[in-house]
């Protein structure tokens, strides 16, 4: 038929590209029911030598969004309140309806042009260049690589364009996923930002014991 010679013979690898990773996208929305994960939280700041960890039990589940459990905490409590439960609070808000749909990786919420194609973990990927079509701090402007084989998000870095609330400035962000039975979760977030009243603010998420929830609904 005329989609089947469209996309074998007259789409650009480009237009093959952005299609691999709205396709995947699509797949991930529609059947991840849910997970649990353990989250461990690590901040530390340059200018006034304080730090900050939290371990968080948390779990998401597909139209209810995320639940968060603080499980241990230690270090500033100034950096407790002013970073860390404001992060939960606000990604809690954006893993729910609408909101989360704008935080998606797809040319919906992104302007995509392919870079390149790049290994990556032992996987041949598209790299593609993401400029946010409005201004977000959760749609980064940068570059994400997606797996070659079926579009699956591999890594993403950048900057958000818009600051987020908990950080000062835009921090350059780096997260990286891993294939969790057929989802790619995240595996880590790293964030740097800069600033001439704080100096430097790192804050790293490591994501760890995932277990993929069944489909209640579907059952």
């Amino acid at each position: 038929g005329l989609l089947v010679s469209t996309a074998s013979g007259g789409a650009t690898l480009e237009q093959t590209a952005i299609l691999a990773l709205d396709q995947a996208d699509a797949r991930r929305e529609s059947r991840l029911a849910g997970y649990s994960v353990t989250e461990h939280y690590t901040l530390r700041g340059s200018r006034f030598a304080l730090s900050a960890e939290m371990t968080v039990e948390t779990v998401y589940q597909r139209g209810q969004g995320k639940v968060y459990r603080v499980v241990s905490r230690s270090g500033s409590p100034a950096l407790q309140s002013r970073v860390f439960d404001r992060l939960l609070r606000e990604e809690g808000e954006m893993s729910r309806g609408d909101a989360r749909l704008r935080t998606l990786v797809n040319s919906e919420n992104y302007l995509v042009r392919l870079a390149g194609e790049e290994m990556v973990a032992g996987e041949m990927c598209y790299v593609l260049d993401l400029t946010p079509r409005v201004k977000s701090t959760h749609l980064l402007k940068g570059r994400a690589w997606i797996e070659k084989k079926d579009g699956s998000l591999l890594q993403i870095e950048g900057t958000p364009t818009a600051s987020p609330s908990f950080l000062t400035g835009r921090p350059a962000i780096i997260r990286k996923y891993e294939r969790v039975d057929e989802f790619l979760l995240a595996r880590s977030s790293h964030a740097l930002s800069e600033s001439f009243f704080t100096g430097t603010t790192e804050l790293s998420i490591e994501y760890r014991d995932y277990r993929i929830l069944d489909d209640i609904a579907g059952r």
